[in-house]
């Protein structure tokens, strides 16, 4: 029987070190985890949009994209990753939410009347 130790319930290691450092995973399966992160970020972007008025929808969901890929940056720093690694990183994360964040403020700027 395994008995519970407070402190040793959150590795701070794990979660702030690459994953490459503790087991070697191969690059899809990264890549698909780091894609279904960002798929799940935009959906609860979109849905924490979806509360406020609906002509500020875009704005406000272009903002919460923004704040999304500050959050991703900071993870990147955090976990010191490579930007140019073979694999995705956090820092693809970033880029990703920021680019749809200007792609949405662009669109939503030129359809207003």
């Amino acid at each position: 029987m395994a008995v519970f130790d407070p402190n040793d319930w959150w590795d701070r290691r794990f979660w702030l070190a690459p994953a490459t450092r503790h087991e070697p995973r191969r690059a899809d399966a990264i890549n698909r985890e780091i894609t279904q992160r960002w798929l799940a970020a935009v959906a609860f972007c979109l849905c924490f949009a979806s509360l406020g008025p609906a002509k500020q929808l875009p704005l406000a969901f272009a903002g919460l994209l923004f704040a999304a890929g500050l959050a991703a940056a900071l993870v990147a720093l955090m976990r010191r990753e490579h930007p140019l690694d073979r694999h995705l990183t956090a820092w693809d994360e970033a880029a990703w939410s920021w680019t749809l964040s200007l792609g949405i403020v662009l669109w939503a700027n030129t359809a207003a009347p």
